[in-house]
């Protein structure tokens, strides 16, 4: 496959724009071979997506179809039709972690995650074999329209053949803009058995349709928080991350219920103050130092406005290996604040690196960010900073 640079979409903003909503730009410098791993994996860290799902085989009278909705990074809602034979079942299924819950003559009645309920886990089988294909050969590049990349792949639809007597063939579309996954289609040589997966919407939903339910609760210490603040930062945060949330605060402790899971270590990293520090080397006077107001070290002075400047916006992009790095948009900060080197961004005690940058601009960046669940953690904080502290106790299942 030629390794040809692309560049038409090169933006220099943090994001590419597609409808009303804002799509992480894609990394520098991706060559062909290179796009249909960032495609669906940067497809997996977008905040939202819409779909529509069909599988089938026709010697088995067997096929689900229907649509649904995805909102990173776990939730789920699906509705459609199951069908084998004569006998068909509506689906109208919400999940997130391993919980489910089925709409069933008018209640949600809740179920450990079911198949039907892992769409996206089963599209990612159904391509992951060519994305871990050596050397970048599992794909082939058949064509390049602009608006739409083609690729060829040999697909995995083992679970629909068992006896593995069929041959495959699968196809990927790409988005020429934002580079990420649009259409993946699988077919039996003998199209007995189809398999179709289409993108629609990205990043144009905050969270799953389903009706409020108290099926988790997650409680949390407070310290010098006021209850109001602590509320309303809370149920923002939870929003977030597609959750609808009631929260109660009583006696410095604040409980969140929720209709949907929310796993551990992402409850633990929202706990923060989400609080921005920064920590630099003055370029433009005597000695390692900002200046003499902010608080003395043995390295530098910190000042306050540069330490702890308002966050305009957060967002998330990723580097040339698909790495999280998180972009700041600083806002009312001091005319000369930029002009000095960064050491690093401080939040919730954890020191960032800071990817160099125009010092003139109010905008930094930070990299060593280990996973997408701490980036998305991360942005959730510095959106909505808190006063005081927090601190996670439990999660409780409801129900």
């Amino acid at each position: 496959m030629e390794k040809t640079i692309l560049k038409r979409w090169l933006v220099p903003f943090l994001v590419v724009f597609s409808g009303c909503a804002s799509v992480v730009r894609p990394p520098e410098g991706l060559t062909y071979e290179r796009i249909p791993y960032y495609a669906w994996d940067g497809l997996k860290n977008q905040r939202s997506f819409k779909f529509d799902y069909s599988i089938g085989r026709k010697t088995l009278a067997f096929s689900v179809d229907g649509h649904g909705s995805v909102v990173m990074p776990d939730a789920l809602r699906f509705k459609g039709t199951w069908k084998l034979g004569d006998e068909e079942k509506v689906l109208d299924v919400v999940a997130a972690g391993d919980y489910e819950l089925d709409r069933e003559d008018g209640q949600w009645l809740p179920h450990q995650r079911s198949e039907e309920a892992r769409i996206v886990e089963q599209v990612d089988r159904v391509i992951r074999d060519a994305l871990l294909t050596r050397n970048y050969k599992g794909f082939t590049l058949e064509s390049d329209e602009g608006r739409t990349i083609k690729f060829s792949f040999k697909p995995n639809i083992a679970y629909l053949d068992p006896g593995f007597q069929k041959k495959f063939s699968g196809e990927l579309f790409v988005d020429g803009r934002t580079l990420l996954a649009k259409e993946i289609r699988g077919l039996s040589n003998d199209s007995d058995i189809a398999f179709n997966f289409k993108i629609r919407a990205v990043n144009q939903r905050r969270g799953i349709d389903m009706p409020y339910a108290s099926n988790f609760s997650v409680s949390y210490s407070l310290e010098n928080v006021p209850a109001s603040n602590a509320s309303r930062v809370m149920h923002s945060r939870l929003r977030e991350l597609g959750r609808k949330s009631k929260i109660r605060v009583s006696q410095d402790q604040l409980t969140a219920t929720l209709a949907l899971p929310l796993d551990e270590a992402l409850a633990r990293s929202i706990a923060g103050t989400g609080r921005l520090y920064i920590l630099g080397l003055n370029l433009e006077g005597g000695g390692e130092r900002i200046n003499t107001r902010g608080q003395a070290t043995d390295i530098f002075y910190i000042q306050d406005t540069v330490a702890r400047p308002q966050i305009r916006s957060a967002g998330l992009e990723f580097d040339s290996l698909s790495r999280p790095v998180i972009n700041i948009a600083l806002a009312k900060a001091e005319p000369n604040s930029r002009v000095f080197d960064y050491l690093g961004i401080v939040v919730d005690g954890v020191l960032y690196e800071v990817i160099p940058i125009d010092t003139k601009m109010d905008f930094v960046r930070i990299a060593n960010v280990s996973t997408y669940q701490e980036a998305l953690a991360l942005i959730v904080k510095l959106r909505k900073p808190m006063k005081g502290s927090m601190t996670f106790l439990n999660e409780v299942k409801l129900r």
